[in-house]
C-alpha cells in the first residue's frame, strides 16, 4: 500500500469525472484546499499521471515572498507553452492583453488541457486576477484548471477570500482534502514493523507528511513535529550537500535551475545525492524541498548571521546576473534579509513599478513601503516613493497609509519651498480625505491646493486642482459649483492639451449634467467623451471613475438596464486591473441596484461581501452603500434589532460628509423604520439636512424620495410643495398612486409599486400583498395583511405556502411556476403573458432561481429542479 493513495481514491475518482466531463466538452474548475502536508501535491502528481496520455498539462506554482513575484505560476508555464508567449510576458504591460493571449494558448490546444496552479495562498493580486479571469472563461475552453491552497492560510483580508463569489454556479469544485483516519495509520505503521499507530496518530492529527515521513527508513523513534527527523537527515549529508540544503532553506519554497548553476556549478552530482535520498524534488526548470516543512526545520536551524550571509550571497549572484535572471521582487527580498539597504533602495523601485505595471498594486504598495524603510531621510527620491506609495494604497483601498504617506510627501515640498508640487501634494491629499469622510477636512485642503497654485500660470497641476475641487463639488450636489470649476479645468486643459485633465474634468460635468432632468442627454454624451478619452490614452483610473459614474447616475435616474450594463463592463475592466478601490465603490453601487430591482438575494450577498471587505474605519464611504442596502433588506424582513446597529453605523459615516446623496439615503431609511416601528423618531437631522445641504431640490429624484418617506410618516411640515417632484413620485404627490404604481412597474421597482398599491383599493392591496412575499418584505406584507383583516376583506392571500417552506430551494410557488414554464421551452415574453406579469419581472424570477439552485442556466436549473423534486 503506496501512503499517499490512502484514503485518496475518492478525491481521485472526483478530478478523474471531472476530466471525463472536460474531454466531453463540459469544462470546470478544481479547487483542491486543506493544509501543510495534507497531500494535495501528491493526489494532483498522480491524477496528472493518470490523463498525461491524453492531455495537455501546464503546471506552476505561487512562491512564499514576502512581496509574491507577479504571475509566478504564469512564468513558471511560460517556457512550456513557448518562446513567443515568453515574449510577450516579458515585454508587455498590459495585464489585459496577457490574460487574453494566456487564454489564446490554453485554447489552441487539440487535446484537452489540464491547468495546475500550486500554493495559490501565496498567490499575488495579479495571479489571483488571472485565476478569476481564467475561471470565469473556463466554459468556453476545453480546460480542467486545478488550484491547491492551504485554507487555514488565508486572513479574512486575503484577495482568495472573495474568489467563490465572483465565478459563475456550477463551473467549480471544492475539494477539501482531509487527514488519515486512526485506522489508516494504524495500518500504515503496522506495515512498517510497528505494533500500533495509535501514538503516531496522537502526534500527528493524521497529516499524511507527518505521519509519512515519520515512519520513514531515515526517521528514528518519534521526532518533535518531525523537525528532529528532517535534521538527523541533514546532519549525515556530506558538507556540500548540507551547503546545498541550507541556501535552498532560504529561498522562498525552490530554486530556478538557471540561478542554481551561478550559486553551485556543481550542482548535477550534489542533487543527485538529494534526489535520491527523497529529500529533493527535481523539475525541468526548478529545484526545491519535497515538502516546506522541510525547508522551515532546516532554516530554523540556522544561526541569524548564516542566514545574513546565504542571502547576501543570493544578492551578489542575482546582481551579477540580472540580464539572464531578472526577478526584481525575488532580490529585494533577499535584499531585504541580507540587511542591505543600498539593494533594496535601488531595487524595491523598480520591483514596485514592474508590479503596478501589471496590475499588482497592492504588491507595489508593499514594495514601495519596504524602499521608503530602507531609504535615508536625505535622499532626494524619498519624496518620489512617498508620493508612489501613496498612490498605490489609494488604488488598493488602503486609505490611511495613502494618507500617511501623502502627508510625508507633502512635508518635504513644503520644507523645500516647491510650490506647484506642494500645491499639487496639497490637492491629491483632499482626495485622499474624501475617502475618509471628512467634508471640512478635504474642503479645506482642496481650496488651501487651488489657493496655493492660482497664480495666473496654465500649469497642470493648477487644472488637476481645479477639476479636484469640480469634483468634490459634483460629490456634494453644490451643481453651479461644480460646472464652474469644472469649466475653468477644461479651460485650462484646453490651452495646454491635457487629455488626462480633459478627461476627468468632462467626467465631473457630465455627471452633473446626467443627474438633471433638462440635461441628461448632454450630461451622457459628456460622460461618454470622458470614457473614450480615457480608453484612448489608457487613463486607468479615469476609465474605471467613468464606468462608475456612468453606473451611478443611471441608478439615481432609475435607469436600471444601462446600470447593470456600466457596472459589469466597468467591474470586468477593474478586476483586470487590480483596481480595488473603484471595484468596491462601484460593487456598492451595484448592490443599491439590485435592491431596488427585486433582487434582494442577489443584493444582500454582495453588500455582505462589501460589509466583510471594507470592515476598516478608512473605507467609510465605500463602506456606506452596502449598509445601507444590508439595512433596508433587514427593515423590510422585519429584522429590526439588526437593522438598527448598521443602519446607525451607515449615519456616523455619511453625516460628517455633507453629501445629499449619502444623507438622503440614510434619512430614508430611517424613515422606513420608523414607519415600520412607530418608535419614537427625532427630527433633528431632517431639519438640519433640509436646511443646509439641499438648494437643488429641484428636479432631484433623490429629494423626491426622501419627501415621500416624510409624507409616509406625516412629516409633511418638512417638504417643500414648491419643488418639482420627478418619475413615480410626481403621481404619488398628486395620490395617483394607481399610475405611480404603474410607473414603478415600468421601471422595474417592485417593491415601490408594491407600496403605491397598498393605498388603492383591497384589489390592488392583494396585488401588493403578493409582489410582498416574492419579495420576502415580510414586515411590510403583515403590515398589510393586519390592515386588510382590520378592513373585514376577505380571500386575503396566505404568506409563503407550505411548499415553498418544504421544497429544497425554498422557491416561491411562483418560482416553481416560471421553472415549469421554462421545462415547457418558453421565453421570457411567453412566460409573462402566461403569468400576467411583466418580462422585466420573469427576468428577475429567472435570477432568483438560477442563485437558489447554483446553477448558471436555465436548462441546469430545471434539471437541478427535478433532482431535488422541485419538477416530477
Amino acid at each position: 500500500m503506496h501512503s499517499e493513495l490512502v484514503e485518496r481514491s475518492n478525491y481521485l475518482e472526483h478530478l478523474e469525472s471531472i476530466y471525463k466531463k472536460v474531454e466531453e466538452g463540459v469544462a470546470h474548475t478544481a479547487f483542491l484546499t486543506g493544509e501543510a502536508g495534507i497531500g494535495k501535491t501528491s493526489l494532483v502528481n498522480h491524477f496528472l499521471d493518470r490523463v498525461k496520455r491524453n492531455s495537455v498539462i501546464y503546471t506552476g506554482a505561487c512562491d512564499a515572498l514576502y512581496t509574491p513575484r507577479p504571475l509566478g505560476p504564469v512564468y513558471d508555464i511560460a517556457p512550456q507553452i513557448g518562446p513567443d508567449f515568453l515574449t510577450v510576458l516579458r515585454n508587455e504591460n498590459d495585464r489585459a492583453l496577457i490574460f487574453a493571449t494566456f487564454i489564446q494558448k490554453i485554447s489552441s490546444s487539440t487535446k484537452p488541457v489540464v491547468l495546475v496552479f500550486e500554493d495559490i495562498h501565496w498567490a499575488d493580486e495579479a495571479t489571483i486576477d488571472l485565476i478569476k479571469f481564467m475561471a470565469r472563461r473556463i466554459t468556453r475552453l476545453k480546460c480542467m484548471f486545478i488550484l491547491t491552497y492551504r485554507d487555514n492560510e488565508l486572513s479574512s483580508q486575503h484577495p482568495f477570500k472573495n474568489i467563490f463569489g465572483d465565478l459563475p454556479p456550477g463551473s467549480f469544485s471544492k475539494i477539501k482534502i482531509k487527514p488519515f483516519s486512526p485506522e489508516a495509520v494504524d495500518e500504515l505503521a503496522k506495515a512498517r514493523g510497528h505494533e500500533s499507530g495509535e501514538k503516531v496518530y496522537s502526534l500527528t492529527g493524521g497529516n499524511p507528511f507527518y505521519v509519512t515521513e515519520i515512519l520513514s527508513d531515515y526517521s528514528s523513534g518519534i521526532p518533535e513535529r518531525v523537525k528532529d527527523s528532517v535534521l538527523a537527515t541533514y546532519f549525515k549529508k556530506d558538507e556540500r550537500t548540507q551547503q546545498l540544503w541550507q541556501l535552498l532553506s532560504i529561498l522562498p519554497t525552490r530554486i530556478d535551475l538557471k540561478l542554481l548553476k551561478y550559486i553551485e556549478p556543481n550542482y548535477p552530482n550534489t542533487m543527485e545525492k538529494c534526489i535520491h535520498g527523497g529529500i529533493i524534488v527535481v523539475t525541468k526548470d526548478y529545484m526545491g524541498f519535497k515538502h516546506e516543512l522541510f525547508r522551515i526545520a532546516i532554516e530554523e536551524s540556522l544561526t541569524n548571521y548564516k542566514r545574513m550571509e546565504l542571502h547576501k550571497r543570493i544578492v551578489k549572484i542575482m546582481l551579477d546576473n540580472l540580464g539572464e535572471y531578472k526577478n526584481l521582487s525575488r532580490l529585494v527580498h533577499h535584499a531585504r534579509l541580507a540587511d542591505d539597504e543600498k539593494t533594496v533602495v535601488a531595487y524595491a523601485p523598480k520591483a514596485a513599478r514592474e508590479a503596478a505595471s501589471v496590475g499588482s498594486h497592492l504588491e507595489a504598495s508593499k514594495l514601495y513601503l519596504t524602499a521608503i524603510c530602507h531609504a535615508k531621510p536625505e535622499d532626494p527620491e524619498l519624496v518620489t516613493l512617498y508620493e508612489k506609495h501613496a498612490y498605490e494604497c489609494y488604488l488598493t483601498s488602503q486609505f490611511d497609509m495613502a494618507i500617511h504617506s501623502q502627508e510625508q510627501a507633502l512635508a518635504i515640498w513644503r520644507n523645500r519651498r516647491v510650490r506647484l508640487k506642494e500645491g499639487d501634494a496639497t490637492r491629491f491629499l483632499s482626495r485622499l480625505w474624501w475617502f475618509k469622510g471628512d467634508h471640512e477636512k478635504y474642503m479645506s485642503l482642496a481650496l488651501e491646493a487651488i489657493t496655493i497654485l492660482d497664480n495666473g500660470f496654465p500649469t497642470r497641476e493648477r487644472a488637476l486642482a481645479y477639476s479636484n475641487m469640480s469634483q468634490l463639488c459634483m460629490l456634494a450636489d453644490r451643481s453651479e459649483d461644480g460646472l464652474h470649476w469644472g469649466n475653468k479645468a477644461i479651460d485650462l486643459t484646453t490651452r495646454m492639451e491635457d487629455m488626462e485633465i480633459l478627461s476627468h474634468a468632462l467626467n465631473n460635468i457630465g455627471t452633473i449634467k446626467m443627474r438633471c432632468i433638462n440635461s441628461q442627454k448632454e450630461g451622457e454624451e459628456l460622460l461618454n467623451k470622458s470614457l473614450l478619452m480615457a480608453h484612448e490614452h489608457g487613463y486607468h483610473e479615469h476609465v474605471a471613475r467613468a464606468y462608475t459614474n456612468f453606473g451611478a447616475n443611471y441608478v439615481i435616474i432609475r435607469k436600471y438596464k444601462k446600470a447593470e450594463e456600466a457596472f459589469d463592463l466597468g467591474l470586468k475592466y477593474c478586476e483586470l486591473r487590480d483596481l480595488t478601490s473603484w471595484i468596491n465603490y462601484m460593487s456598492s453601487w451595484k448592490s443599491r441596484m439590485l435592491l431596488e430591482t427585486g433582487r434582494w438575494k442577489e443584493a444582500e450577498v454582495l453588500a455582505e461581501q462589501l460589509q466583510l471587505h471594507t470592515n476598516q474605519p478608512e473605507a467609510g464611504i465605500v463602506r456606506v452603500g452596502a449598509l445601507i442596502s444590508l439595512a433596508k433588506i433587514k427593515i423590510r424582513r422585519g429584522d429590526f434589532a439588526e437593522a438598527k446597529p448598521i443602519l446607525a453605523e451607515a449615519k456616523k459615516i455619511v453625516m460628517p460628509t455633507r453629501e445629499p446623496q449619502r444623507i438622503i439615503a440614510v434619512l430614508a431609511t430611517e424613515l422606513e423604520l420608523h414607519w415600520l416601528t412607530r418608535e419614537p423618531y427625532s427630527t433633528t437631522d431632517i431639519e438640519f439636512a433640509i436646511r443646509e445641504l439641499f438648494p437643488d431640490k429641484n428636479e432631484c429624484w433623490q429629494y423626491s424620495e426622501l419627501t415621500y418617506w416624510l409624507n409616509k410618516n406625516k412629516l409633511s411640515g418638512y417638504v417643500d410643495n414648491n419643488v418639482r417632484y420627478i418619475g413615480p413620485h410626481e403621481f404619488e404627490m398628486k395620490s395617483d398612486y394607481l399610475h405611480a404604481a404603474e410607473a414603478w412597474k415600468e421601471l422595474g421597482c417592485p417593491y415601490e409599486q408594491a407600496l403605491a398599491l397598498m393605498n388603492g383599493n383591497a384589489e390592488n392591496q392583494k396585488q401588493a400583498l403578493l409582489l410582498l412575499d416574492e419579495l420576502g418584505a415580510t414586515a411590510v406584507r403583515d403590515m398589510l395583511r393586519l390592515q386588510l383583516k382590520t378592513n373585514g376583506v376577505k380571500k386575503i392571500p396566505r404568506g409563503p405556502r407550505e411548499s415553498t417552506r418544504i421544497n429544497p430551494a425554498y422557491l416561491t410557488q411562483r418560482q416553481v411556476h416560471v421553472l415549469q414554464l421554462l421545462e415547457d421551452g418558453l421565453h421570457n415574453s411567453e412566460i409573462a403573458d402566461k403569468l400576467f406579469i411583466s418580462p422585466k419581472t420573469v427576468d428577475h424570477h429567472i435570477s432568483a432561481i438560477l442563485s437558489k439552485l447554483e446553477v448558471n442556466s436555465r436548462t441546469k436549473a430545471v434539471l437541478e429542479a427535478k433532482k431535488l423534486g422541485v419538477l416530477k
